[in-house]
């Protein structure tokens, strides 16, 4: 008897373990399926998130970039105790010294910005049309000595821009053409620049432009001190007008 009750006993134990065993699987896949299925979700609201945001840091990094695009920064101007009207006339009086003509009404806001370097402020200028400004960036050479100006750019660009600068040197020095545009490097080498022209140049027909030339062209001779005549081109208006207006203008009916 008491044979049979171990035996008995021992088989409900190995029963009972072989249920365990079972219910413990299925628990745990059930429990690992619903950890599956709430990490799904997170990963999918994750990434989203992630695109978002980084759509949103290409808007403000473009907003930022346009709103500084017209901007130049002048270092080594004695701006102490200017009113911001002197200061606008004294950044005129520099910029024309080196060639560039500059009116008033071209600079729409003027401000110190930065540290103090002695006397002197960084000022920073925003001007209205982005030809005026690359054009003082042209004749900047032609600035009085210890005045230089630089592009405003935002401080992670800057960031970049001076980590950029060994690397612009060290190919410049193996003979390549290189510099920094914006926050990238561009190297290219020497005949890519006279390669890239005549490729453009072929691309223009002849004909075309010696035909649209010949149609807003006129010309004309002007007497020279020495009584010999030659020819000047000068853009003829009224061809110009003539063209827009047939080209606007619609088509009559013709009367039957």
């Amino acid at each position: 008897m008491e044979k049979q009750m171990k035996l008995l006993l021992s088989q409900i134990t190995e029963k009972f373990n072989e249920q365990t065993k079972t219910l413990t699987t299925e628990i745990t896949k059930n429990v690992m399926e619903a950890l599956d299925e709430k990490l799904k979700i997170l990963r999918e609201e994750n990434n989203d998130l992630k695109t978002k945001v980084n759509s949103l840091e290409q808007k403000i990094s473009y907003y930022e970039k346009e709103k500084r695009r017209n901007n130049l920064v002048f270092f080594g101007i004695d701006g102490k105790g200017k009113t911001e009207l002197e200061l606008v006339d004294h950044i005129k009086e520099i910029v024309e010294e080196s060639g560039t003509n500059l009116d008033s009404q071209e600079i729409s806001n003027i401000q110190r910005i930065g540290k103090q370097s002695e006397n002197n402020f960084p000022i920073l200028i925003s001007l209205t049309t982005s030809w005026k400004k690359h054009l003082i960036l042209k004749n900047k050479r032609h600035l009085p000595p210890n005045v230089y100006v630089k592009e405003d750019f935002p401080k992670n660009v800057l960031e970049i821009r001076k980590q950029l600068q060994p690397k612009m040197e060290e190919e410049r020095k193996k003979g390549n053409i290189a510099y920094i545009k914006y926050d990238k490097l561009i190297v290219k080498k020497p005949g890519t620049i006279n390669r890239e022209k005549r490729k453009r140049e072929t691309t223009k027909s002849p004909n075309t432009q010696s035909q649209k030339k010949q149609n807003i062209v006129n010309t004309t001779k002007i007497a020279t001190p020495q009584n010999s005549a030659r020819e000047v081109i000068k853009p003829s208006i009224l061809a110009y007008v003539s063209r827009d207006r047939s080209n606007s203008m619609p088509e009559l009916p013709k009367n039957k």
